[in-house]
């Protein structure tokens, strides 16, 4: 049976998507191994997922931001792993390649990621620098013929050692160690000596997708694997992480409906002691508010991939969407496991692995706090952006009265130190929620559940704006004070660092080749 309400490009893709889950997909059967399935590769290609970014001139699907929301969000309702896996292949690998690589490279690489012979994914994090791209301390030297040398480490590398090509920033040196600027750089890692695949991290969940250290020692680049011009890279950065971060939310928004789905059927069977548990007051208000959380994130989503799809690429809408839907979604999930009590701590019963799993998204390509920060900050320098995010929708009085207050909070003056961080930040999440507010407001009539929709989120926007005004009056006890505080617990829980010995994991150095 066909996806309703979907172009016919994507139906065939939804259909892939669904068969695989019902038939090639273990979901725990990947978590307990910690790997993808054998056949994760062959099966995504075959099942026509990979090249969904990459145009079809190059062999791949050429998939409008529209329908690549489509796709991700069903993704997301099935497995974690499986999604994460296919973002990662999809959004963070070949977006530089297909806007900064060399034509020639184009043409020999891109069918090959579009029909699954090769993987690729971006490293830009490293151990002491995660969304802060100005701290990059990888290093590329210029040599005389124009070609590179490649020094450094990136960490947390999602399939780092499974992609073929590998999209990599690092600081450009001159040959006096002047910086010449952040530069981006596609390597080619097969048969290349320096390129080192360092462990994989045991993560809390997402355990199937490897998240690997990279090194490069002396590794040589030829001038032509450039990804545009020297000084360009956070160009390239910029366009793997943006990618993804509305991908990010459309995902966690299928799982979250799924969750949703799980802890309502349950709900209608279990007897409590006031009845039905579905019929609860407190558990009819837990499943209001998700719904309404599901509903406010899903029109962001399609108002933004509408956007994005016309031409009107609006960093801020792409942040609000990462936070906004990473953070709603995932406490949808979260009152899920809560909604099924034992059987929500059960990983066999789904929604204990969603929980393990998702709980990334509130980190992954930039921390919640982080990003709210670098958006209020944003704002702050240009505060008519603020009810610009909103112009277009019809709201309310009284949405369109809170939205005004919270676009004047942004040109309040602070000091430095912590109350101007606590105000940027509070400024990011105001111009997130003032967008919500709008978008439902402005749907408010639609029905199904719509109006409460509009309420719920017109509270959050209430609710937040009396918080970023009462964060300006809080006075923090200082940094030694926190400090000492903690440093007390000690006294009361003694040192347990671990020391009983575990496995070896590692061969017996004797036995290796020198």
């Amino acid at each position: 049976m066909p996806v309703t309400g979907h172009s016919e490009k994507t139906n065939t893709i939804l259909e892939a998507i669904r068969w695989r889950a019902r038939h090639r997909v273990n979901a725990e059967l990947m978590d307990q191994r910690r790997s993808l399935s054998p056949g994760w590769q062959s099966d995504c290609a075959a099942a026509g997922l990979l090249g969904l970014t990459i145009p079809e001139e190059y062999g791949g699907h050429g998939l409008t931001w529209t329908e690549l929301v489509d796709v991700m969000h069903q993704l997301g309702a099935t497995n974690c792993n499986d999604y994460v896996g296919l973002m990662v292949v999809n959004t963070l690998g070949p977006p530089p390649i297909i806007h900064f690589a060399r034509e020639t490279l184009k043409k020999e690489i891109l069918p090959q990621l579009a029909s699954g012979q090769a993987l690729s994914t971006s490293a830009i994090s490293e151990p002491d620098m995660g969304s802060y791209l100005a701290g990059i301390k990888t290093t590329a030297r210029r040599l005389p013929d124009g070609s590179y040398l490649l020094n450094g480490e990136k960490k947390w590398i999602s399939l780092g050692g499974d992609a073929r090509y590998v999209n990599v920033i690092a600081q450009l040196l001159d040959e006096h160690n002047n910086r010449l600027g952040i530069t981006g750089f596609l390597i080619d890692t097969a048969q290349k000596p320096g390129f080192i695949v360092g462990p994989e991290e045991r993560t809390l969940g997402l355990r199937a997708v490897p998240q690997n250290t990279l090194t490069f020692e002396n590794l040589h680049i030829p001038p032509e694997y450039l990804l545009g011009g020297e000084g360009e890279g956070l160009r390239a950065a910029k366009n793997a992480f943006q990618t993804g971060r509305l991908l990010l939310a459309a995902g966690i928004s299928g799982a979250a409906k799924r969750a949703l789905r799980i802890a309502q059927t349950f709900a209608q069977d279990r007897v409590v002691a006031t009845g039905l548990l579905a019929e609860n007051g407190q558990i009819q208000n837990m499943a209001a508010d998700a719904i309404a959380a599901i509903q406010a994130v899903d029109m962001l989503v399609a108002h933004t991939a509408h956007r994005l799809d016309h031409g009107q690429n609006f960093d801020h809408l792409l942040f609000i969407a990462k936070a906004i839907g990473c953070e709603e979604m995932w406490r949808v999930i979260d009152d899920c496991v809560q909604i099924l009590g034992a059987r929500g701590f059960l990983d066999t019963n789904v929604v204990g692995q969603m929980f393990r799993d998702y709980r990334l998204f509130r980190i992954f390509e930039g921390s919640t706090h982080t990003v709210w920060g670098y958006q209020g900050a944003m704002l702050r320098k240009r505060p008519e952006e603020f009810l610009a995010l909103v112009a277009e929708f019809d709201t309310s009085p009284e949405v369109h009265e809170l939205i005004s207050e919270s676009a004047e909070f942004t040109r309040t003056d602070t000091p430095g130190g912590p109350s101007r961080h606590r105000h940027t930040n509070g400024v990011g999440q105001l111009a997130g929620w003032s967008v919500l507010a709008a978008i439902t407001s402005d749907a408010a009539r639609r029905g199904d559940a719509h109006a409460y929709t509009a309420a719920w989120c017109e509270r959050q926007l209430r609710t937040c704006l009396q918080r970023a005004r009462d964060a300006l009056t809080v006075e923090l006890p200082t940094v030694a004070e926190i400090s000492a505080t903690i440093h007390k617990f000690d006294d009361q829980i003694g040192d347990l660092t671990q020391q009983h010995p575990g496995e070896r994991h590692q061969m017996d150095t004797l036995l290796l080749r020198h």
